[in-house]
């Protein structure tokens, strides 16, 4: 048997391969490209859902739509001065959930630590209430790593499981006080909302992936 070398292994990659041709910088351009695609869905979804437009408007509005397929997941804005990038790889960095959730998370995160600033809750609570986000972001990514996996049922398996701390962190969010401030009870509804929106995304992947199953 012939051994191997690094000269029969070329033979499965061309030399013309984009993906493997990358420098840390490009992926590092990669990296901050997810980045700023999570800021900008955030900044679209604080200012739509407010005005009464559904998660998944936002979401095809801004090119990352719930269901995938409907539009290309990565880079379908316009983006020509990354136009040396079109042979993008898809990761979970550019997948639509991941961009998506990462998103809420973020405009929950920032709703959260100024509703705190006037909530007079215990150390003890705000540890609580910490470690219930970061519970639900684990879930929510995990699941989204299992679908990019194919692994269908560990995904259905962590959307629940997402879903169920979502339920937990909400009882929780419930248990704050009433801000002293028309601010801070705005920052609330928003809070509450923002977890239903991912709490349902959660219940509606885990169905989705049970009925793609089925058909």
């Amino acid at each position: 048997m012939d051994d191997f070398s690094f000269d029969s292994f070329n033979e499965f990659f061309p030399d013309d391969s984009n993906e493997l041709k990358w420098s840390e910088r490009d992926w590092v351009k990669y990296v901050r490209k997810s980045d700023s695609e999570i800021s900008r869905f955030a900044s679209a979804y604080s200012i739509n859902r407010a005005a009464g437009k559904s998660l998944e408007d936002i979401a095809l509005m801004t090119g990352w739509p719930i269901n995938q397929g409907e539009e290309e997941p990565y880079g379908s804005q316009d983006d020509s001065e990354d136009a040396e990038f079109s042979y993008e790889p898809w990761t979970l960095l550019n997948h639509p959930i991941f961009i998506i959730s990462k998103a809420l998370f973020k405009c929950m995160d920032e709703h959260m630590g100024r509703l705190l600033d006037e909530a007079p809750l215990s150390t003890h609570e705000t540890w609580a209430l910490a470690k219930s986000i970061s519970e639900a972001t684990n879930f929510v990514s995990l699941a989204v790593n299992s679908t990019d996996l194919g692994e269908d049922a560990l995904a259905r398996c962590h959307y629940k499981m997402g879903a169920a701390a979502f339920n937990t962190l909400l009882a929780k969010v419930n248990s704050i006080p009433a801000p002293k401030s028309k601010e801070g009870d705005e920052r609330l509804v928003r809070v509450r909302n923002i977890i239903f929106d991912l709490r349902q995304l959660c219940l509606n992947l885990s169905d989705n992936s049970v009925s793609d199953r089925q058909g």
